[in-house]
């Protein structure tokens, strides 16, 4: 039978019960502005009962306090970064496009593409018509004219300032990745040090937590935590986890208490994708030097944003099958030469033609070789019907470390990526393309 202090301990144990129930109510009342902190409980049961041999067969012995946890569920987290990751995506692009539309408005106080264009158009060579031999008139047509090469001039110049405004902010971007992952990596070690002691470490879990909300807006997060096993018997976990956090599509950031850099590289001027990009356009490398890929389907956040304003070309960018492998004399050097047919519309107009005339970087079957030049040429056959085809002029081997063989015959080829965004390059293209086919109607 149980001592007459036995009922004294059961009402002890409830007193530290509830007392840790007071202090844990106390601290999240205390937090309750604390961003990023998750509420608590205690997590109680009752105590083994004890054996008694009467009629009744055991008694209870009160009440044991095992743990004080955060009441969070991680399903619900995976929505939010889920979420956050779309949310960043267009606020980038929100506010961007909004600078954009302000540099095509025409709304009487600014004067745009139709006010321009009308003026030289209406009052410029409709009255030139009327009265070709007046000097006044011819003037005044000439003075609009350069209106409006003024107004295309200018429009170029605030989108490429735009473009080099968003490669650095994904520069900027890259950095707090860098900055997120390091900090992360550091709390899963002091997560790691105190919980194998048998501890929840409540507030170092919401930090890391917090964390992740914010890389989650930045690019979009996949984690995963991994119990430790103890190595002699694996049933037994150790107390400590394995934290691996994902980024853009699954590629692997962080790892326990490391994480891999990234870093932005520029590229050079022979390595340019449109003809009316910014030089000096970044790259993102992990610091082992494999290329992080900004263009993976998967990735959001504010990185997708940015990388789609950018580069974002319509899903206009060129590609074809490879017909025909050669060499070519330049300059007392050979260099090697592919032909590639093209049947995109876009690629069949010279006028909509938006590739690099600096030389660049052509993919044919899933490798990449440097040009320096191409060639368009349209030919027919005996039935009239027509060939559109591109000739590249490839680098020398101080770029190229191979050359291009037969085995590339029938392949596709392809020069930077398909972005389905109208971007600033899609926009630039547009651009140029009305003012070629106005220059080629004038000259005709």
């Amino acid at each position: 039978m149980p001592s007459q202090f036995f009922g004294l301990n059961i009402a002890y144990t409830g007193l530290l019960a509830s007392n840790a129930a007071l202090n844990t109510t106390s601290n999240n009342i205390a937090n309750v502005q604390t961003e990023g902190y998750s509420r608590q409980q205690v997590k109680q049961q009752a105590s083994n009962a004890l054996r008694v041999f009467q009629t009744y067969g055991c008694a209870g012995a009160g009440v044991e306090t095992l743990a004080i946890e955060r009441v969070r569920d991680e399903f619900y987290d995976g929505k939010f970064w889920d979420n956050n990751a779309k949310v960043g995506e267009y606020d980038m692009k929100q506010y961007y496009m909004e600078q954009l539309e302000t540099y095509f408005d025409d709304n009487g106080k600014n004067a745009g593409f139709k006010t321009v264009f009308d003026q030289m158009m209406v009052g410029g060579l409709q009255e030139l018509l009327k009265s070709p031999g007046d000097e006044t008139k011819k003037s005044q047509f000439v003075g609009y004219a350069g209106n409006l090469t003024e107004y295309f001039n200018g429009l170029a110049g605030n989108l490429e300032a735009m473009q080099k405004d968003i490669n650095q902010e994904i520069k900027l971007k890259v950095d707090e990745i860098n900055s997120l992952a390091g900090e992360i990596a550091t709390l899963n070690k002091q997560i790691n040090t105190i919980e194998l002691s048998g501890a929840k470490a409540n507030e170092l879990r919401d930090r890391r937590t917090l964390l992740l909300d914010q890389l989650s807006e930045i690019v979009d997060i996949e984690t995963k935590e991994i119990p430790i096993t103890d190595a002699n018997n694996p049933e037994r976990e150790t107390g400590g986890n394995r934290f691996l956090v994902k980024i853009a599509g699954g590629q692997l950031l962080v790892d326990t208490n490391e994480y891999r850099g990234l870093e932005c590289v520029a590229r050079k001027n022979y390595e340019k994708v449109n003809q009316t990009d910014f030089d000096g356009l970044y790259d993102v490398y992990w610091e082992d030097g494999q290329q992080f890929n900004l263009y993976n389907a998967a990735m959001g956040g504010n990185l997708r944003g940015l990388i789609e304003l950018r580069d974002g070309n319509n899903g206009e960018n060129f590609t074809g099958l490879i017909t025909d492998v050669g060499t070519a004399n330049i300059g007392g050097e050979t260099h090697d030469t592919v032909t590639i047919e093209v049947g995109k519309a876009y690629l069949q107009d010279l006028n909509k033609c938006n590739l690099s005339d600096q030389g660049g970087i052509i993919n044919l079957g899933n490798q990449e070789f440097y040009y320096d030049s191409w060639q368009y040429t349209c030919s027919y056959d005996d039935a009239g019907n027509a060939t559109y085809s591109y000739t590249f002029i490839l680098s020398s081997q101080d770029k190229n470390d191979m050359h291009v063989t037969n085995d590339r015959m029938g392949k596709t080829a392809t020069v930077g990526a398909g972005i389905n965004y109208q971007g600033i390059p899609y926009y630039m293209s547009q651009m140029n393309e009305w003012v070629r086919s106005v220059n080629f109607c004038a000259v005709r």
